[in-house]
């Protein structure tokens, strides 16, 4: 009987973690990579979207040595739904750097833009389902910052 019992516990919990690695696995953006984003160069920066606690994208910056190249990854129930997703960005230089990325994806934006001799400035943008922009994140707040 004790046997049986810690067999059915292995099951059991195997189970539950197995369940809990797919469910994880299904809401989870792959790890941040330039060229599963369509950027070349090295990650440099990243930060999270959140609007009342809730993580609605996370926005990635790549350098390559020329280019800066920003994307903005959506997280949790947005990721894989069709919905609009924009990025932007400005330089000291140039002001704002047209024409950004905006459209109906399911996974993510990104904008690549000539970042030699400039600091920069990045937006993200999320409209929920209904259409509502849910999210205006500018980094930094104000100014600019990694200078190439």
């Amino acid at each position: 009987m004790k046997s049986r019992s810690k067999v059915a516990r292995y099951a059991t919990s195997m189970a539950l973690m197995l369940s809990g690695i797919a469910g994880y696995s299904l809401v989870t953006a792959p790890a941040a990579s330039a060229a599963t984003y369509g950027c070349n160069g090295s990650q440099i920066d990243s930060w999270n979207n959140t609007y009342n606690g809730t993580t609605y994208a996370t926005t990635y910056l790549f350098w390559d040595g020329t280019y800066n190249c920003v994307a903005a990854v959506k997280r949790g129930s947005y990721y894989g739904v069709k919905s609009r997703i924009r990025v932007d960005a400005w330089t000291n230089k140039d002001g704002y750097v047209p024409p950004g990325d905006d459209g109906q994806y399911l996974y993510y934006a990104n904008f690549k833009f000539k970042g030699v001799d400039r600091c920069i400035a990045v937006e993200t943008d999320v409209w929920n389902l209904n259409g509502n922009n849910i999210i205006q994140d500018h980094v930094p707040p104000s100014g600019y910052f990694h200078c190439g």
